[in-house]
């Protein structure tokens, strides 16, 4: 035989091994055929398994096929169940046919009109608040009934409780209880408690417990300062046995309207421990406060949180809130209907929250407090130490005020201030502090732009300029550098996207426009705006040399400062300088005589709004 007859030879014996192969498996490998014990796909028992498990996971109980004994199942399933989601749904994340059995019988096979019974094993699984998953197994009998047509049989599923759970009766729920956790402390950087345990009492209304919910909701806000109108609003609304969530008070703010308080129907008074700060003012708008979480609150957290519980309402408590408060303990238990004791299924025990350590130095905190406290106008203060980045203080005035955190979030022109950028850009690009840059009355570019006051200082130094503030010198300057260029040094310094655990803006320098908006973008007008935080951080850069990396909370993990990128050299040292003769004899000249090292600053007034002349701030 050739070689070819050989190869043909060998193909025909390979092919008949295929084919016999195919051959002797093919009586096992039916496509009706189901890995799950008891199921195929040609069982019509099976086929009514899988979709009265689709149907309960898709929330579509009404579509299924039941027994007349089973009544509602849609309903049924429902009321016992609803407690069990935030959602209150009654749908479960999963259920899955494990298998499917013949249910013993006198006749199994349904002769003498007793109907066939066969029972599918499943498995269901809910997602319960923690992000906790409680999976159990449970079964549910079919039932094979004559259809009306005279057709092929149909399969219904004969509901009863215990196809929810076995251990679920006639009239039972399933209910979850929910134990606190201990909440996680914000500590400073020696681990001392910057805000700990510190004794409140919650201020409520039980509206059943009152004749007049309105006249009980006024007098309530009188006298603690609450809105009245929504107040009122919330307690008639509300359920008779419910305690609607006035304030939470510190016990030494408590203890004056105590009196008062008690002597109104339907007053709850509720003594407790909640985390706190030393005072009430201090870093108030930045760590923001702990109470009962209202409705409005559980319902945005997708079930995490539940109304009542003590979760973190703003600042830092309600960024962190997921860290600092933990997870509570979750019980899943039977809730007999004759009211005895419950039948506990399922446990976890609380994790308690996480301590986060901040940088805030409560020292320099409480002097920063204090200072704002006497502001008569809206103020921020800011202390960043510029070798680590930590951010030491971050106050807001004036005292009292409604603790938005304006140090933070406020979105400003930083007018002068941001002349910082704009002589660092330039500097680094070849101007030197002995460049004469002429200072006129006005100039124009697009528009007219003039200095304050009228103030003209003519042919000088720009460290001249520099120290007197002067618009049109700076505006003159605006065709050496770029806008990209001014944006980038501006960047580094400060005015960039933030993250430090906290809401915050850091600033917006635009980097393209117009010669007009870029020329009002050297002074911080035009398009430029910054929070205070970002003008601190600014002059903690210069201080440091170095583009400073803000942080607030420390990163266990890699609890050392970060480093920036540094500075030209000659560029900061000549910054540095004019910056020290702001203080020496410019426009900051009001600091000159401060005790302690050398002062170096820069000053600054805004235009805003739409008013003629415009507002200004400083």
């Amino acid at each position: 035989m050739d070689k070819r007859g050989a190869w043909i030879g060998a193909a025909i014996v390979a092919l008949l091994a295929i084919v016999g192969g195919v051959a002797w498996f093919g009586p096992f490998r039916d496509q009706g055929d189901d890995p799950r014990p008891g199921m195929s796909a040609d069982d019509p028992a099976a086929r009514a398994a899988d979709a009265f498990a689709a149907a309960w996971q898709g929330g579509n109980l009404a579509t299924v096929a039941a027994t007349e004994d089973s009544g509602d199942v849609a309903a049924r399933t429902l009321a016992a169940t609803s407690s069990l989601t935030a959602a209150g749904d009654g749908r479960p994340t999963r259920v899955v046919v494990t298998g499917l059995a013949a249910v013993p019988a006198d006749d199994p096979d349904g002769a003498d009109g007793v109907p066939a019974r066969r029972q599918a094993s499943l498995q269901v699984s809910w997602h319960l608040a923690g992000d906790r998953t409680w999976t159990y197994p449970t079964t549910v009998d079919l039932v094979e009934q004559a259809s009306e047509g005279g057709d092929d049989p149909v399969w219904q599923v004969a509901w009863t409780p215990a196809v929810v759970h076995p251990k679920l009766t006639e009239g039972a729920t399933l209910a979850t209880t929910r134990t606190t956790a201990e909440r996680g402390e914000l500590l400073a950087l020696d681990g001392t408690p910057l805000v700990g345990l510190r004794p409140v009492v919650l201020v409520g209304i039980q509206p059943g417990a009152t004749t007049d919910r309105a006249s009980a909701a006024q007098q309530v806000a009188g006298i603690v300062g609450a809105d009245a109108a929504s107040l009122v609003e919330r307690v008639q609304a509300a359920g008779a046995d419910q305690v609607v969530s006035v304030i939470t008070l510190r016990q030494e703010a408590f203890e004056p309207l105590d009196a008062s308080l008690r002597s109104i129907p339907g007053v709850v008074l509720t003594e407790d421990e909640i985390p706190l700060a030393p005072t009430r003012d201090f870093a108030r708008a930045l760590l923001g406060s702990v109470g009962p979480a209202t409705a409005e609150v559980a319902a945005a957290s997708d079930g995490r949180v539940q109304e009542g519980d003590m979760v973190g309402l703003s600042g830092l408590q309600a960024a962190q809130d997921e860290v600092l408060g933990g997870k509570p303990g979750l019980t899943v238990s039977v809730q007999p209907a004759d009211g005895s004791d419950s039948v506990e299924l399922e446990s976890w025990p609380a994790e308690g929250g996480t301590d986060l350590t901040i940088t805030l130095d409560a020292h320099v905190q409480e002097v920063a407090d204090e200072v704002m406290s006497s502001a008569s106008n809206p103020a921020a203060l800011v202390v960043i130490r510029p070798s680590t980045g930590d951010v030491l203080a971050v106050a807001n005035g004036p005292a009292g005020a409604d603790g938005y955190n304006r140090a933070m979030v406020g979105r400003y022109p930083p007018g002068s201030t941001f002349k910082v950028a704009s002589s660092l850009t330039l500097l680094q690009n070849g101007l030197t502090p002995d460049t004469i840059v002429p200072c006129p009355a006005t100039i124009v570019v697009g528009k007219e732009f003039r200095n304050a006051e009228g103030e003209v200082l003519g042919d000088v130094a720009f460290r001249e300029d520099f120290v007197h503030s002067c618009n049109t010198a700076f505006v003159g300057q605006s065709r050496e550098i770029t806008a990209a260029q001014l944006a980038e040094v501006a960047g580094k310094l400060g005015y960039r996207d933030l993250d430090l655990g906290v809401p915050i803006f850091g600033g917006d320098v635009p980097d393209a426009g117009d010669e007009t908006e870029h020329a009002a973008n050297m002074i911080g007008q035009g398009k430029v705006q910054a929070s205070p935080f970002a003008v601190a951080l600014a002059s903690a850069s210069v201080a440091s040399g170095r583009s400073v990396a803000p942080r607030l909370i420390v990163d266990p993990d890699d609890p050392s400062p970060a480093q920036g990128e540094a500075f030209d050299e000659a560029a900061i040292a000549s910054l540095k300088e004019m910056m020290r003769g702001v203080v020496t004899s410019g426009t900051g000249s009001a600091l000159a005589g401060v005790p302690g090292g050398d002062v170096y600053g820069k000053t600054g007034t805004a235009e805003y709004g739409a008013d003629d002349p415009p507002r200004t701030h400083a």
